[in-house]
């Protein structure tokens, strides 16, 4: 998302982009410790340099979000050395993937990190994710294009994910489980009504950073159709919940952010970080509920590095109960992603409106009506920028958005119309966070599914 978009629009920006690292590997024995190399950059890709005093450019930076590895808990091997953007500057140097492989065994990259079939090291040149692929569910019949090749649901949900359990690489007032932790401290369960929960910790006072939860889903996927049921998501100020894909070797592989919002937003945007050379068409906006947002860069230029990591965004300034609270009172509803041969396309369905191909898993995305966002494949091969791809379900507390003093001190925008400095009474999201546990009851996720399709003619 852009936060220079969704912040005060009269100032003017001037970020330093930070270097990026080609990968992100974790030794588990440091545990919620990074080490930062001799050049003081954080190893972890779209960090901010981290100090005492945050200036006006860095409060008013895009999220730098989230590493994009896919840490196995055994892992071993070290951070690699910080790589200039210049290195991501040329758009012939990105992959060119025509999906004519088998979907659900897309073969990763030279340099992706995301290999989990024999879980003792990183992948290596032309690994195959094949093994984390494995569907736990058969396909199932469909009368469309497109069928089931996998579900996380009911008591298995979790067996799906791994949890990440170091640092948060957005800088949040937050100390992520592991999965022994999260089974034993409550966090995370299957509800009565077999559905996944998320949760924050409500302890009162917490020092250093409060509970939460980060999971990484096992199945690398190129292409399909993957749709989420949710009841409930995380809300209230200091969140900052998301559900998305991330893809090797950041930008190069690609990020959809599907459902992402900060405080108390009641309004969603869909947005995509690249490498160099994907745009969108100047008529975007005819072909989607959401607006592409404006700002200081060229919203139409979904490239991270020549937008201060901002990427393009869409945000749906219509729907009125995609987001937080409105979200949850209607008992929320389901997101769907399609990533074709067209471009990469998210529709919500509030839950009194969810089509009938869905729930009978026979989804026909050509009967569902416009969009909340379509970013066409026009001018950005959807298989040559994205590629490899992991879900992520997270709740992170303040950071690098939520905790933003432009953002904490600010509201008329994206729904909110106070600022959570007004409604709290604290002038820093950490403070609030760290003192206030009971304030977070509300931030959590209950997930009914998530449900993957390939299609052999779409994909």
């Amino acid at each position: 998302m852009h936060v220079s978009n969704l912040l005060l629009p009269l100032l003017t920006l001037s970020v330093t982009t930070p270097a990026a690292v080609s990968a992100l590997h974790i030794n588990p024995q440091h545990k919620k410790a990074l080490s930062t190399p001799s050049n003081g950059q954080l190893q972890a890709k779209r960090d901010v340099p981290s100090t005492g005093h945050k200036t006006k450019a860095k409060r008013l930076v895009k999220k730098k979000k989230r590493a994009t590895c896919q840490v196995k808990f055994n892992a071993t091997s070290i951070a690699t050395e910080a790589t200039t953007s210049a290195t991501f500057t040329d758009s012939t140097a990105l992959p060119t993937l025509t999906n004519n492989e088998n979907w659900a065994n897309a073969t990763a990259t030279a340099t992706s990190t995301s290999a989990w079939d024999d879980g003792t090291s990183s992948a290596s040149a032309s690994t195959s994710a094949s093994a984390s692929s494995t569907s736990s569910a058969s396909s199932s019949q469909s009368t469309s294009g497109w069928y089931k090749v996998d579900e996380w649901s009911g008591d298995s949900f979790f067996d799906n994910v791994n949890f990440w359990e170091w640092n948060d690489p957005t800088h949040g007032t937050v100390d992520y489980l592991n999965a022994a932790d999260a089974w034993n401290s409550g966090l995370i369960s299957i509800n009565s009504n077999k559905r996944a929960v998320m949760a924050v910790d409500t302890t009162q006072v917490v020092s250093g950073g409060r509970k939460s939860i980060r999971v990484h889903g096992n199945r690398i996927f190129t292409g399909g159709l993957i749709i989420m049921d949710a009841v409930h998501m995380p809300t209230g100020c200091g969140t900052w919940p998301a559900w998305w894909s991330n893809g090797p070797n950041w930008p190069l592989g690609g990020e959809i952010d599907i459902l992402e919002g900060v405080n108390d937003f009641s309004l969603n945007q869909v947005s995509l970080h690249t490498g160099d050379g994907c745009t969108m068409p100047s008529d975007m906006n005819n072909g989607q509920v959401g607006q592409l947002t404006t700002g200081s860069y060229d919203s139409y230029n979904c490239a991270s590095y020549a937008t201060s990591n901002q990427g393009c965004g869409v945000r749906d300034e219509v729907t009125q109960n995609a987001y937080g609270e409105p979200f949850n009172a209607i008992g929320g509803g389901v997101y769907a992603t399609r990533w074709s041969k067209a471009g990469i396309t998210v529709w919500f369905f509030p839950r009194t409106n969810i089509p009938s191909d869905i729930t009978n898993d026979s989804p026909e995305p050509s009967g569902w009506g416009t969009p909340m966002a379509h970013f066409p494949s026009d001018n950005c091969s959807p298989y040559q920028f994205f590629y490899d791809h992991f879900n992520i379900f997270d709740t992170t507390l303040c950071g690098d958005w939520s905790g933003a003093d432009g953002v904490w001190n600010y509201a008329g925008y994206a729904g909110q119309s106070e600022s959570c400095a007004a409604q709290t009474g604290y002038s820093t999201c950490a403070d609030y966070v760290l003192n206030q546990g009971s304030a977070f009851a509300e931030a959590y996720w209950e997930v009914s599914y998530v449900k993957y399709f390939n299609s052999t003619t779409e994909v």
